[in-house]
């Protein structure tokens, strides 16, 4: 079956770009341009599209030879002019086809992913570099579509099989008068495996930042600059400060760049006791988001420290209006700014990165990004775990080779060697039409 669709962004732009994938897209093709001869694989054509004696749009078309393009598929691109009418007009022509459809979201990485030319984790990086907000994403999403996660996932593969290789061969030979390995290495090589998994496990709080951005709550009592701050951090008049207190009772996200950063700030509704519904309800949500964030910036009135004790996994106490004379404040992990004259906000917005991220912000292979990476690789380590039970309880391999199996089974989920077409489908689903 062919498919197409728009590959491009859809509304008005200079050029749209339209992909057709599969067996003989290119014969079909060819009935809607005017060449003198029939078009060649690997070539470019600059020609008119029609349809009938109708000419749609003066359009570019490459061809790709099966092995050769994104599919790995026949395929065909069509650069049109951007124009929705024109769009609408070549795929509909397209569809007039038997044989031709409108391709499913994420249908041509799909392809791809079942054409060999790419395993499940490469897949996923797509729609995370697509969705990429900053150089951190972009940087993480295009090391995993290159295969740099993929390739130290099969490592700890190998060492499953080679642990399961080594099992087997003793069962094989179990009635010949051969010494056995002992059962406390093979535990070890089960721990070392383990071992391994831990540390991507470890490494996803870091590759969520990458992928997602980094959390950052606005917190303290009432009037103490934290809608200023986020005015000052965000260089616009996102949220409204007055002299009232409890001016802000819901919390309001916004989003900067910081050294290629995502800083995914939220101003929350000042800490007091009050009787006011909606306030309180503000409130509420303030604390739950402190405990989800990853940075606090506890927002501090330099002329008056107050006493609201703010929690959190990493908190910065951030002292506000340090350009009053006669105002000594200190504290530890702390930053003294003033969001009238602009002093320290840089100096804030390092310190969150810092904190967040690390001294060491390059990034590693192993840090995963992906929530069901994460699952996979917590069962996976699971099943080692019950494996080694099973090692100390069994007189025989046999009952432990099913454990070790059904591990890697599990592990193979990851790259989809063993993913059940359910789960491929959902995950390509939630790419856009034409990737």
């Amino acid at each position: 079956m062919i498919i197409a669709a728009l590959a491009s962004a859809p509304g008005r732009a200079g050029i749209s770009v339209i992909r057709i994938s599969g067996k003989s897209c290119l014969k079909v093709l060819g009935r809607f341009l005017i060449l003198k001869k029939k078009p060649e694989f690997n070539r470019i054509y600059l020609t008119d599209f029609v349809s009938g004696k109708d000419k749609i749009d003066e359009v570019t078309c490459a061809f790709f030879r099966e092995g050769q393009s994104y599919t790995g598929e026949e395929s065909a691109e069509i650069y049109c002019h951007g124009s929705p009418v024109i769009v609408k007009k070549i795929l509909e022509t397209l569809y007039s086809v038997k044989g031709v459809r409108e391709a499913e979201p994420g249908e041509f990485t799909q392809r791809r992913f079942m054409n060999g030319k790419m395993d499940l984790v490469q897949a996923e990086a797509v729609i995370d570099l697509i969705n990429a907000e900053s150089e951190a994403g972009y940087t993480a999403s295009k090391e995993q579509l290159e295969g740099g996660l993929s390739e130290e996932l099969k490592k700890i593969s190998s060492m499953l099989v080679d642990l399961v290789s080594v099992l087997e061969l003793e069962l094989d030979f179990a009635e010949e008068d051969l010494e056995s390995t002992p059962k406390a290495d093979i535990g070890a090589k089960m721990d070392d495996a383990v071992t391994v998994m831990n540390k991507f496990i470890q490494g996803y709080k870091k590759g969520r930042i990458y992928r997602d951005g980094i959390r950052v709550a606005l917190a303290g009592e009432v009037n103490v600059g934290k809608s200023s701050l986020m005015n000052s951090l965000l260089r616009s008049d996102r949220v409204i400060v007055t002299d009232i207190a409890g001016t802000t009772r819901d919390t309001i996200e916004e989003c900067i760049e910081v050294g290629g950063w995502l800083l995914r700030l939220t101003d929350t509704a000042g800490i007091r006791e009050t009787g006011d519904l909606i306030e309180t309800e503000g409130i509420r949500r303030s604390k739950k988001l402190l405990n989800e964030a990853d940075i606090v910036l506890h927002v501090i009135d330099s002329s008056n420290p107050g006493s609201a004790k703010i929690s959190g996994r990493n908190v910065i106490k951030v002292y506000n209006k340090c350009d009053l004379k006669n105002i000594k404040t200190s504290g530890k992990d702390s930053v003294h700014i003033s969001c009238k004259t602009g002093e320290g906000i840089e100096d804030l917005k390092d310190m969150i990165v810092k904190r967040a991220a690390g001294e060491n912000m390059t990034y590693q292979p192993y840090y995963i990004s992906n929530l069901r990476h994460l699952n996979i690789l917590k069962e996976t380590v699971s099943l080692l775990e019950q494996a080694k039970v099973t090692l100390d309880e069994s007189d025989t391999y046999e009952v432990v080779i099913v454990d070790l199996r059904a591990a890697l089974d599990k592990l193979g989920e990851l790259t989809g060697q063993t993913t059940s077409m359910d789960i491929i489908n959902n995950i390509f689903g939630k790419f856009c039409i034409g990737k």
